[in-house]
């Protein structure tokens, strides 16, 4: 089955594959740059409710930022918005603020809810990318024997 039967469209040459550069075709320094600006602009957004919200959905924002990093970037830049975000909103919004330790029973389940949540996600992420650059394989594959077959 070749990508055609696939689509009905005629196969796209490649300067036209705009996901061709998804993600892991991206030089490094893009992939974990966007993970870092996806964590502080999730810090600045956090940071200026805090008032609001005091030490309540601590890491809420931080969640977003690593599906973007994972999205954007895969695996590498997603764990490293997860670890970002994970420090920051300790650090910051979980009391006691401005420490890492001690840290009461709610901010402890706080931690874990996070952690495991954001992982769980970012290794679906993980996965998407690779299902998606093996179906691009396969189609490449389809086409090249489409086309050396008289």
């Amino acid at each position: 089955m070749t990508g055609e039967h696939l689509t009905h469209e005629p196969p796209l040459s490649p300067a036209q594959h705009a996901h061709r550069v998804w993600p892991y075709r991206r030089t490094a320094a893009m992939r974990y740059g966007v993970a870092v600006l996806a964590v502080l602009v999730a810090f600045a957004f956090r940071s200026a409710i805090y008032g609001d919200l005091l030490n309540r959905i601590v890491f809420t924002f931080f969640v977003p930022a690593a599906l973007v990093a994972a999205w954007y970037g895969g695996l590498g830049p997603g764990v490293l918005a997860t670890v970002m975000g994970l420090l920051l909103g300790d650090f910051f919004f979980l009391p006691p603020r401005l420490a890492f330790w001690p840290l009461d029973a709610i901010g402890i389940r706080g931690i874990i809810v996070y952690t495991v949540t954001t992982a769980v996600c970012v290794v679906l992420c993980d996965n998407l990318h690779r299902h998606i650059r093996r179906l691009e394989h396969a189609l490449e594959q389809a086409r090249h024997q489409q086309h050396s077959t008289p």
